[in-house]
């Protein structure tokens, strides 16, 4: 029995992690052998994963053609590659999303240990660090909701795991040694290359974030090397996650009526056959305009300026969207002004944005929200939802400041950003509460910055202490 004593910190977090790995591969063997109804979704990535295994081109893919493949490439690609080793299909994109989520699992226990390991408190105090991280730790690893979705077939694990690399990456950038410095910036740039490859809104909101926060950098030499990471993951992901169309082009050539070879006149004619004419003049020559065959070629759908723009347009319709079919609907607030034009749209999203951003969040709540057992549980693990942003707003409110604020900026306008957009794409509470879990590390860490008690404070602290125990 004391092989496995856990006397220090370092040892219990790594209990945790242990455990949680247990806690994986038991889920992994109890679920159903068919998607669960609490994520059907999981029928869709595991026939992707199958039919990418067999190799078949992803643009024939039934219903989806290219876009889903495209959208969630850092999950299907391993699930496929277990797949052609034999691993059923729903088992590949179980196993592939529950190692993501163990990986993340890992990140977040580094940090935490890390955290311990720097701070230089009195035995008191540590003691009370220790606690705190554990607690963290163990709510993010075990959150019913956030286990869940991390161990089912969906984007939602990997989403984060890539997430967390890119923030840890931006973290070390402006603390590691110089020579180091550009490889996190090689790091950084395949981190959002790859979240692009999970779920491309996420990528966006990610870049987006990235480069507000890097507005109130610019001061800093290294602020520049972080831009040219951001363009360069941002131009590898619109890369990556746009399709092609194949376009037909019709060919005409212009022909003299009278010589029976092409000249080199009717060559440079030939470029005003544009099929809307029958004949043409060049130099003071008629020439008539003849249909010689046609081109095939491959062009993006859209380019980087167009698919940025809409990214925003697309939210109140794809808001209406969601809203099909779900038990759980998103009731939208009527809105004072017209929508028929742009500028009465993005006034109406911001009309919405603060209802919308506190439904995502919060709900759905108990009995008024509740229309099954899912939802119910849902409600019920809001409450713990509820309480920690209580909890925030109270320790901001009371000390005036949020400590770690300059390592937490980049996450906390990710957060600001993430949430008030899903709160104007989500149309049913049932897929919001589980797009919520990708901001749980966000919120948790937060939580730990308004908790933490710095050294001089933990000072003044026993210091008062003492004296009212002298009194």
């Amino acid at each position: 029995m004391g092989a496995i004593k856990l006397g220090t910190v370092k040892q219990k977090l790594w209990a945790i992690v242990a455990a949680s790995f247990v806690a994986r591969v038991i889920t992994f063997f109890a679920l159903p052998n068919t998607p669960t109804a609490l994520a059907p979704d999981e029928g869709t990535y595991s026939a992707l994963a199958k039919w990418i295994a067999e190799s078949k081109p992803a643009s024939e893919f039934p219903g989806f053609s290219d876009g889903l493949y495209l959208s969630s490439r850092s999950t299907i690609i391993p699930a496929s590659v277990l797949t052609r080793f034999g691993l059923d299909e729903l088992d590949s994109v179980r196993l592939t999303s529950s190692v993501y989520g163990f990986l993340s699992v890992c990140l977040v226990a580094m940090l935490c240990l890390k955290i311990c390991q720097s701070s230089s408190f009195d035995a008191r105090e540590k003691k009370k660090l220790e606690a705190l991280i554990l607690i963290i730790l163990l709510v993010y690893a075990f959150l019913p909701s956030h286990f869940l979705w991390s161990n089912l077939g969906l984007r939602e694990s990997t989403n984060e795991f890539w997430l967390l690399m890119t923030f840890t990456g931006v973290f070390l950038l402006f603390r590691t040694h110089q020579k180091y410095k550009i490889y996190l910036a090689i790091f950084i740039a395949l981190s959002i290359l790859c979240t692009f490859s999970t779920r491309p809104q996420a990528g966006w909101v990610l870049v987006a974030s990235l480069l507000v926060y890097s507005l109130f950098k610019l001061k800093l030499k290294i602020t520049y090397l972080l831009i040219a990471s951001i363009a360069a993951g941002l131009i590898s992901g619109y890369l990556a996650t746009t399709s092609k169309l194949y376009v037909t082009t019709e060919v005409y050539v212009a022909q003299d009526s009278i010589s029976t070879s092409r000249s080199q006149e009717e060559l440079m004619a030939s470029k005003l056959c544009n099929g809307t004419q029958n004949k043409v003049m060049f130099k003071e020559k008629e020439y008539r305009c003849e249909k010689s065959g046609s081109t095939v070629k491959r062009v993006r759908s859209s380019n980087l300026a167009e698919v940025a723009v809409n990214q925003v347009e697309v939210l109140p319709d794809k808001q209406l969207v969601n809203q099909v079919g779900a038990a759980s609907k998103i009731e939208r607030l009527n809105c004072p002004w017209s929508e028929s034009s742009e500028a009465g749209k993005y006034a109406c999203l911001a009309f919405r944005a603060p209802f919308m951003s506190l439904t995502f969040l919060f709900r759905p709540f108990l009995i008024f929200d509740t229309t099954s057992a899912a939802s119910m549980l849902a409600a019920t693990e809001n409450i713990i939802w509820v309480f920690f942003f209580v909890f925030i707003i109270y320790r901001i409110a009371k000390y005036k400041r949020i400590n770690f604020f300059q390592e937490l900026a980049p996450s906390l306008v990710f957060l600001t950003l993430f949430v008030v957009g899903a709160g104007s794409y989500e149309g049913n509470m049932g897929t919001a509460f589980r797009h919520k879990s990708l901001v749980l590390w966000i919120v948790l860490l937060l939580l730990f910055a308004v908790f933490w008690r710095g050294q001089d404070e933990a000072k003044e602290s026993l210091r008062n202490n003492s004296q009212e125990s002298a009194v």
